[in-house]
């Protein structure tokens, strides 16, 4: 095998490979050689160090990134699970798979995606009876991902009164406050989880349960 996995690295890239102390930051632009330097450090912590393939997170963006990861690993050492080499999501939904029971939610919980989250806004606009000289889909969509950001939500979308989402829908003042809360009641109808939810309940199981 040799050292094949620092092959073509420079040294900035060498030295996120093969440190092990702490945290490393690699910060580095498109087309700069991330996800091969990631493949090296993932093969060196499991070829050098004797690290189990199961022991290791290694999460990327795009699926594309995500499979060129595994073709670099794999041509150095084959025939190894590499389940935990996934896109942010990709984990997120093994994961809460595995976990959704801690938060209440069932087994057959479901994953918008894009052109669902649409869907479900565009009837609550109609609903509402708003247009699109008030507010457009992409706004409150963006709108909402920022305030998911700054908000402990997961529990109020967990809760088993529902009705609690709806009073928040009642005294909130702002209209693109209202359209968010009618969004998280719609989805707690269904137990649907976008790809925002994905990562947020995911954090929040991880930060809550130290088992």
């Amino acid at each position: 095998m040799g050292e094949a996995y620092l092959e073509n690295l420079n040294e900035r890239q060498k030295h996120a490979v093969l440190a092990t102390e702490g945290y490393v930051r690699v910060v580095a632009g498109a087309g700069s050689g991330k996800t091969k330097t990631l493949a090296g450090r993932f093969v060196y912590l499991v070829s050098e160090l004797g690290v189990s393939t199961s022991g290791i997170l290694c999460v990327t963006f795009t699926n594309k990134a995500a499979f060129e990861m595994k073709k670099r690993i794999r041509t150095i050492i084959p025939d190894r699970d590499l389940g935990y080499v996934s896109t942010f999501h990709g984990f997120c939904v093994t994961f809460f798979k595995e976990e959704y029971h801690i938060l209440g939610y069932p087994a057959a919980f479901i994953v918008l995606d894009s052109e669902d989250k649409d869907s479900m806004l565009k009837t609550i606009f109609t609903d509402m009876g708003i247009t699109s000289k008030v507010m457009t889909i992409q706004q409150i969509s963006d709108y909402i991902e920022i305030k998911k950001a700054e908000l402990d939500y997961v529990p109020l979308l967990t809760d088993v009164d529902i009705d609690k989402i709806k009073k928040a829908e009642q005294v909130a003042t702002d209209i693109k406050d209202k359209v968010m809360y009618r969004y998280f009641y719609e989805q707690r109808k269904v137990f649907g989880l976008d790809f925002c939810d994905l990562i947020y309940f995911t954090l929040y199981i991880l930060r809550n349960n130290d088992q």
